[in-house]
């Protein structure tokens, strides 16, 4: 009589507990340390020994009630494999996923994961709550649950930011501990300026915020260098290591953090010194334009100009303002840098316009005498520039004028920029 191959349904899965937890390290590179894990569960065939993959697992719980109990599940069993880890170092963190769309009025108040919690030893204070908030079906729900966990000190994660399903007004809502920005954001994002500027400001929402940014799902040390170069601290992904069953079948984390924080020494040592090279570069050009142009009669300043234009090839616009921030002479840029395709986005500014309120005229109003800004998509070129911003004294006009000038920059300088390097120009 031949025995069935078939792997175990659903319901078999969730009566018998045939689940496995895979843990994958949380990892602080300033800390040099794991200080976290997420469990992730698997569901596992008895008969060939074969795990079954979670999209698999997963898709078979259809309805409401089966989601709610493998979720249950696959929550006491992370928990319990959780315990003898937690036993071992109190200070490590537990990262759980809750299925959010099994929150409902009738659930929210059941306490299942903090009696579970409890039955397991843990402190509530080691366990994060991974929310993926694009699942919710109940906000009301949701929001009484995230209450009444946070209130018994548990700590709450909104896992998935960042992708096309991801709700920002949830943020202000729930006001999570830690933002877990999606591995489609971190991908390659040491090649890609528009996610980085996306990940910079979650960066700097999550400060003023007082949590936490996770980087997921990090494949490459140019993806960690990058990050971590723009305030990204915590990492969870491939490059350091594979979801496994305990921290003991984990490759040495120890190694792999040190030699990474050895890079980001030499990397870091070595972009202050690129940063002092570049601008240095800038306040020689910016020194050399303004005392020409000083002694530039009025009517020849364009022409005058055009010239540096043409001599110096990191330089893309130049223009001057007054002292009002009124521009007084043409933007003249580089024409091969203009981006043709966009002019109807991308135009050169002209004489009048008004530039009182941008980023490189507002501290010269305040009183410096200089000013360069972080790089930015210039609204003259629609390509990444810095400007900088040098008040000289124009001879022949007997006044104070402001020299600005676009300095050309790459996407790789852009991801090992120090932004609080570029005012001190």
């Amino acid at each position: 009589m031949l025995m069935s191959t078939l792997p175990p349904d659903i319901q078999e899965i969730i009566e018998n507990g045939i689940i496995l937890t895979h843990f994958q390290p949380q990892v602080s590179l300033k800390r040099k340390a794991v200080i976290g894990l997420e469990a992730l569960s698997r569901g596992f065939d008895p008969q060939s020994g074969e795990l079954i993959p979670p999209s698999q697992l997963f898709g078979q719980a259809r309805d409401a009630e089966t989601r709610l109990a493998l979720d249950r599940v696959c929550r006491t069993k992370a928990v319990e494999s959780f315990a003898s880890l937690h036993r071992r170092d109190k200070s490590l963190m537990l990262s759980i996923n809750i299925d959010a769309s099994c929150i409902c009025e009738e659930t929210s108040g059941s306490n299942n994961l903090l009696e579970l919690v409890k039955r397991c030893g843990i402190n509530p204070n080691n366990v994060i709550i991974e929310i993926i908030e694009s699942r919710c079906e109940d906000e009301d729900a949701l929001l009484e649950f995230v209450r009444f966990y946070r209130k018994k000190n548990f700590l709450i994660a909104l896992d998935d930011v960042g992708t096309g399903f991801s709700n920002l007004d949830r943020i202000p809502l729930l006001k999570p501990d830690v933002l877990k920005l999606d591995r489609s954001l971190i991908s390659n994002i040491n090649e890609h300026f528009h996610k980085l500027e996306v990940v910079r400001s979650f960066v700097q929402m999550s400060n003023r915020l007082g949590s936490l940014i996770l980087a997921e799902g990090v494949e490459t040390s140019d993806e960690v260098m990058c990050l971590l170069a723009n305030g990204v601290d915590v990492f969870q992904g491939y490059f350091f290591a594979r979801p496994a069953p305990s921290l003991d079948a984990v490759p040495d984390m120890v190694k792999k953090i040190n030699v990474l924080t050895e890079k980001y020494r030499r990397n870091q040592t070595h972009r202050i010194a690129e940063d002092k090279r570049i601008f240095s570069n800038y306040a020689l050009i910016i020194l050399t334009i303004y005392q020409s142009l000083a002694e530039t009669p009025t009517r020849g300043i364009n022409q005058a100009l055009t010239q540096f234009i043409e001599t110096y090839s990191n330089v893309e616009c130049l223009y001057v303002l007054d002292m009002k921030g009124k521009q007084v002479s043409d933007t003249l840029c580089d024409p091969d840098k203009l981006k043709k395709r966009k002019q109807f986005l991308y135009e050169p500014a002209g004489v009048g316009y008004d530039h009182s309120l941008k980023e490189y005229f507002l501290p010269i109003q305040a009183g410096l005498e200089k000013f360069t800004t972080e790089p930015y998509i210039s609204l003259a070129s629609g390509n990444l520039c810095t400007t900088v911003a040098h008040v000289f004294y124009h001879k022949n006009c007997s006044r104070h004028l402001i020299l600005c000038a676009d300095m050309s920059r790459t996407r790789n300088q852009e991801c090992s920029a120090s932004p609080d390097a570029l005012k001190t120009l």
